[in-house]
């Protein structure tokens, strides 16, 4: 079953999207986006409870990436991207088995991986925050959504769409 995202178009996300009007001088073919990152921050505790924050148009990268974060990045293959209306485009962001368990060795920040592994202390990873990357490393859309714990026998699917 997959979860579906709301996700904001970033400030960047929309700079590049009005470049990308503006001819061959800039912009991102919303049709490439390259990769995902998936995270455990961007959560607060409330009666007890963790709940996901607000997701914030302003960012540029996910908030896991500092040092008390784990994320995940993932490559798109082509069949992940779709356009759903005229106006949507809908990214598959899929964790498979073995994908972002936080038992795989670190990777380097530019590569397909976990990152910051020791943070989760043996803990499964739990996922409040996903962003969209197009092949400028641009973060274009940035969503967060209730926790999703994610073990080796269990899938993550999340749909992200942004309406433009």
């Amino acid at each position: 079953m997959a979860l579906v995202v709301s996700a904001l178009l970033t400030n960047a996300g929309r700079e590049a999207l009005a470049k990308s009007f503006g001819g061959a001088t800039g912009g991102f073919n919303w049709s490439a986006g390259k990769y995902f990152k998936i995270g455990v921050s961007a959560r607060m505790e409330v009666s007890g409870q963790d709940q996901p924050l607000p997701p914030n148009a302003a960012y540029t990268d996910i908030q896991s990436v500092g040092a008390e974060g784990f994320y995940y990045r993932k490559t798109f293959i082509a069949s992940d991207i779709l356009f759903v209306a005229p106006a949507t485009i809908q990214f598959r962001c899929f964790l498979d088995l073995e994908d972002g368990n936080g038992t795989e060795a670190d990777t380097a920040v530019d590569a397909d991986g976990p990152k910051a592994t020791s943070t989760l202390a043996g803990s499964a990873p739990v996922y409040y925050e996903l962003g969209i990357f197009d092949d400028q490393d641009v973060m274009i859309a940035y969503g967060t959504f209730p926790g999703e714990t994610k073990l080796n026998t269990k899938t993550l699917n999340h749909l992200v769409n942004i309406n433009f």
